[in-house]
């Protein structure tokens, strides 16, 4: 997966009170996680953040919104591709369009592994 940089105006702002140091955090970990539950905990090392604690729901919506910017991205990406590809009347295979990989686990679909139900909703 790509890595992108982060600027600092662009990290995650917090205060002191959800600092806490990794020592601390193993102590209490009881009292840091039913404050994870309100607000994200920050876990410290060597006065450095080193970890995030935080509610499991709000570690799924987290999840759920990168995975549908992904799946979005790569939309976009692609209608940008058939765009560029029309425009110049120009045909692609569908392995260059996917990506090795999209295009590999794209040929590992089994077509009867979806009911016509499912198919057609």
């Amino acid at each position: 997966m790509k890595r992108l940089a982060v600027n600092e105006q662009d990290k995650p702002h917090f205060n002191v009170d959800q600092v806490v140091p990794a020592s601390l955090a193993a102590k209490r970990f009881g009292e840091v996680r039913k404050k994870a539950k309100v607000i994200p905990q920050f876990i410290s090392e060597n006065n450095r953040i080193d970890s995030v604690l935080l509610d499991y729901k709000e570690y799924e919506k987290l999840y759920m919104e990168l995975e549908a910017l992904s799946e979005l991205s790569w939309e976009i990406n692609l209608a940008r591709r058939i765009e560029k590809a029309d425009a110049a009347n120009i045909r692609y295979h569908l392995k260059e369009v996917m990506g090795k990989n999209g295009y590999e686990e794209f040929r590992r679909i089994d077509p009867n592994a979806i009911s016509d139900e499912e198919l057609f909703e």
